[in-house]
């Protein structure tokens, strides 16, 4: 067990540090960063995420993980797109959250065991992006599916199931315990038919090698010797062990060769991309352009023909479970979620379950620094505020064996003010400009068009960017309707916030010799090398604000 030991006094090695360095405080153990108000907070190199980020200093590093609540952990998952059907979505997000509470109740094991978390954000548990997938365009539809189906999960005498799932089948999922034998038997994971999964790419694959490049990748793996001869082909026949996929057998000139169909997979998975990087894993219709690997998955047959040695292969990954392009096929013909769960889980009925309470998503471990980009806070042990809230890009290194280094953003001890420097005095209608203000202090900031019957926001902590101190251009778009507006800028440092003085603006017609700012244009403020070069960037994220809703825009204008 790790003890937590936080140290109070400031690192003061050297009295020419700035204050910057001055601020810096040494922990043992484990702290949590907390965002004031609910924005994400961005872990350079890891993601966005919602909630509370853990740090612990390990034998070996930094261990990060998100600790929230389990139904905001749903919102975080990546397993299916979210423009998918309805009804496709519910079932994954019913099955996602079975088999976290399947593994919260089993306790943690393998990573999570050994660094202290419940679950992990990888395909080893569930694959986790944090905030990236509700910042699609298309998020919201994946939050609506977990919202519908909240607190619902899939149970056996009245525990939730391990829902296994997999991405497709390639037309008949399988027992448990022919995938994994060492588990053993599970009465509701029994082998179905998967016969709506045409819309996938990976329902059927094919692979082809010529025989002297097949002979090249089983030499690098040290398969392959003189003593078969050269390779002339291979072909698939019927397992010797009774497994559910084939042996493949390959002829050399000299003798054959005889393995199993996983074997060669893992063969050619290492070695294939290393040997031929142009070609393997092949030219394929899915969203990368290739297969996710050289050979999907095991359920294959190979041939030899007219010289090419061809494989063709079904599905891709385990399975076990629930086919997610079998749910896909399923609810495009009109299927609930129920109806889904129902096909391949077997005797299982759906039922309320009770919340386990807040849970830590491993995220990273053994990491030797971070950099953390919020409005956050530093919490130690028992609740004890070590660093108070400040908004900007918080610094965590590793110190040697179970210590860290916890530094908040630069100027962050500095009282915030305010000034909005710079703005337009005329523009035309849905068209995108910068206001310039100057900052004391890191902070979040959002522009404000004030008045009418939309109240503007009176804190932060909803909304905005964080933007550090100094001279700062912040992105601000036209309200649709011509008239002058009242605008002014709001920028809070986590425990106070500050607004400009308003100013003025002429919002005016358009007209179709107008061009849009995406073509003529906006200067960039020279010497700032934070501020984008390209006037996309400026739409862009003003399209963000306007999607989250930061922007209060009056009805009532002045005439």
């Amino acid at each position: 067990m790790l003890v937590v030991l936080l140290v109070a006094s400031p690192l003061t090695t050297s009295t020419a540090q700035s204050k910057r360095e001055t601020k810096t405080r040494l922990v043992r153990g484990t702290v949590r960063l907390v965002a004031v108000g609910g924005q994400p907070t961005a872990i350079a190199g890891l993601g966005s995420y919602l909630g509370g980020v853990k740090l612990t200093a390990a034998s070996d590093g930094i261990v990060v993980a998100n600790r929230l609540p389990l139904e905001r952990y749903l919102l975080g998952l990546a397993e299916v797109p979210p423009d998918w059907p309805d009804e496709a979505l519910k079932a994954q997000a019913v099955a996602a959250r079975t088999y976290a509470l399947n593994t919260l109740a089993g306790g943690p094991a393998g990573a999570a065991a050994t660094y202290g978390f419940d679950i992990c954000a990888t395909v080893e548990c569930q694959v986790f992006s944090g905030a990236e997938i509700l910042q699609q365009s298309d998020g919201q539809r994946w939050a609506n599916a977990v919202r519908a189906t909240a607190g619902e999960a899939v149970l056996y005498e009245g525990r939730p199931i391990l829902a296994r799932y997999h991405s497709v089948s390639g037309g008949q999922t399988f027992d448990n315990e022919q995938i994994f034998p060492s588990e053993g038997a599970f009465p509701y994971l029994k082998g179905v038919s998967s016969t709506t999964e045409e819309a996938s790419p990976l329902d059927k694959w094919s692979v082809e090698f010529m025989p002297d490049d097949l002979q090249q990748i089983l030499e690098r793996s040290g398969s392959w010797s003189l003593a078969q001869g050269r390779l002339q082909g291979a072909q698939t026949v019927a397992s010797r062990e009774g497994l559910h996929y084939p042996d493949v057998v390959l002829h050399g000139t000299k003798l054959k060769l005889r393995m199993t169909a996983e074997e060669l997979r893992e063969i050619v998975r290492e070695h294939a991309p290393a040997a031929f990087p142009g070609k393997y894993p092949s030219i394929a219709f899915t969203s990368s352009g290739r297969l996710p690997e050289t050979f999907p998955s095991n359920r294959l047959s190979i041939g030899t023909q007219g010289g090419v040695i061809r494989v063709r292969g079904r599905g891709w990954g385990h399975g076990v479970g629930m086919s997610q392009w079998g749910a896909h096929g399923l609810a495009t013909r009109g299927a609930s979620y129920q109806q889904i769960l129902d096909h391949y889980y077997t005797g299982v009925s759906l039922g309320e379950v009770r919340d386990p309470g807040p849970l830590d998503v491993g995220i990273a471990w053994g990491a030797r620094s971070l950099r953390l980009t919020g409005a956050l806070e530093l919490i130690g042990e028992g609740g004890r505020t070590l660093i108070d809230a400040s908004v900007g890009t918080w610094t965590v290194r590793y110190n040697g064996t179970g210590a860290m280094s916890v530094t908040p953003p630069a100027g962050s001890d500095k009282p915030l003010s305010v000034r909005l420097l710079d703005s337009p005095n005329e523009i035309p209608a849905g068209e995108a400009a910068w206001l310039t203000v100057a900052l004391s202090r890191p902070a979040r900031v959002v522009p404000v068009t004030a008045g009418g019957d939309t109240p503007a926001p009176d804190s932060l902590r909803d909304a905005g960017t964080v933007q550090n101190a100094g001279r700062r251009r912040v992105p601000w778009l036209a309200p649709l309707e011509p008239g002058r507006y009242e605008v002014h800028v709001e920028a809070s440092s986590g425990l106070s916030t500050k607004r400009t003085e308003p100013v003025e603006i002429s919002v005016t017609e358009r007209t179709d010799s107008e061009a849009p700012t995406s073509e003529r244009g906006v200067e960039t403020a020279s010497g700032d090398p934070d501020e984008p070069a390209a006037p996309w960037g400026l739409l862009l994220i003003a399209l963000v604000f306007v999607a989250a809703g930061v922007f209060a825009v009056k009805v009532t204008m002045k005439r």
